[in-house]
């Protein structure tokens, strides 16, 4: 399938887009007891409320969404959206598209990579991939550091971590990741020979 068609608009023939994942809709790969795969989202946002109108965005997105600002390093989700602290008065919506008057928001939908890790032992891939003591997050946590050389956007899910970089780095992620992976692996293999 090509990247693009062609569409009339007016008088011309202009090219219209198709968009692509960035890891162009990796299926899971599952080497051990654990997993990765890219989680593929319509729309994420950065949220940033004007000089004193962060309880307004917040009951704003309450009102819109069921869920309001989260706390400096926490994520707060509903049904299929989620709002992340990733800064100071920072702050990104994966899910629905809103409008918020007392905000600047920014489309990131085509910025980001998201990788779900999931399964026995993550937080020993966790260990070999950032500086962070990830062993010591919550579910809803969020920090920002690196994965490698990469900046990077973690959030302790239930089942793992979800890893976000942006998405020139998303082959780069991967391989980090899997390499990793493989090695915690063969480590637990070792200890059970």
């Amino acid at each position: 399938m090509t990247p693009y068609f062609w569409i009339v608009k007016g008088k011309e023939l202009v090219v219209k887009l198709y968009s692509k994942s960035p890891l162009e809709n990796l299926s899971e790969i599952e080497i051990g007891l654990l997993k990765v795969e890219e989680i593929n989202l319509e729309n994420i946002m950065t949220i940033q409320p004007f000089k004193g109108k962060a309880k307004s965005v917040s009951k704003t997105l309450n009102k819109r969404l069921g869920l309001g600002l989260p706390e400096v390093g926490k994520s707060v989700n509903h049904k299929h959206n989620t709002v992340m602290w990733i800064g100071m008065d920072q702050f990104l919506l994966v899910g629905e598209k809103i409008e918020i008057k007392e905000a600047a928001l920014t489309d990131q939908s085509d910025a980001w990579t998201i990788l779900s890790l999931t399964g026995d032992k993550t937080a020993d891939v966790m260990d070999r991939l950032c500086p962070v003591d990830t062993r010591v997050l919550k579910t809803g946590d969020v920090v920002r550091s690196m994965i490698g050389h990469m900046s990077a956007i973690i959030e302790k899910t239930e089942a793992g971590f979800k890893l976000m970089v942006f998405r020139a780095f998303a082959k780069t992620l991967l391989h980090e990741v899997c390499n990793s992976m493989k090695s915690v692996t063969a480590q637990e293999n070792l200890k059970n020979a």
